[in-house]
């Protein structure tokens, strides 16, 4: 199945790069997971292998498994997060893609982006993980979260950016001949 990215390409249109989220993004909504399926472990063994009646356990169990809901949803939310977010570079631009039944985007021409700047704390320069922040000319600012490998990010844009520069300059120089 064909992303927004794919179904919004122009004709000559290619897509360079494809940036994703550090895994450190997904620690938060897994830890909250494992923290509501804990206590569900912990009561199936105090039943099962320990021969606890469920009586006994009844209202524990409920709040385990409320537990392990809110966890499941919090998690099940961050994945459709993931699986409904999408970072590409083109030919000629930058494309930031969010949700799922409301979809968002922000898209940037190459040659209209006046600058990228990076946010990296030491927890980010540690793990590979950094926010870029894209200003463009009619756009505003593009604020990219928890970014893989942001500095790879920044260096293939500025490139393609360099290629629709020489492009342009060589079209130019071709028509003036």
């Amino acid at each position: 199945m064909a992303g927004y990215v794919e179904k919004t390409l122009a004709r000559d249109e290619e897509i360079i790069y494809r940036a994703s989220y550090n895994w450190t993004y997904s620690f938060g909504p897994v830890a909250w997971f494992a923290l509501g399926s804990a206590p569900v472990v912990m009561f199936a063994m105090l039943q099962f292998s320990a021969g606890f009646p469920f009586e006994q356990l009844s209202a524990g169990w409920w709040a385990a498994l409320t537990g392990f809901a809110f966890g499941s949803l919090i998690l099940l939310t961050h994945l459709i997060t993931l699986w409904t977010t999408e970072f590409a570079v083109t030919t000629y631009r930058f494309v930031y893609k969010y949700g799922w039944i409301k979809r968002d985007s922000q898209e940037v021409s190459l040659n209209k982006i006046e600058e990228i700047t990076l946010q990296q704390s030491i927890w980010g320069r540690i793990f590979g993980y950094g926010q870029l922040i894209i200003r463009g000319t009619g756009v505003g600012v593009i604020k990219l979260p928890n970014l893989d490998n942001p500095l790879e990010v920044r260096r293939i844009i500025e490139n393609a950016r360099a290629d629709l520069r020489r492009g342009d300059r060589e079209e130019r120089s071709g028509e003036a001949d």
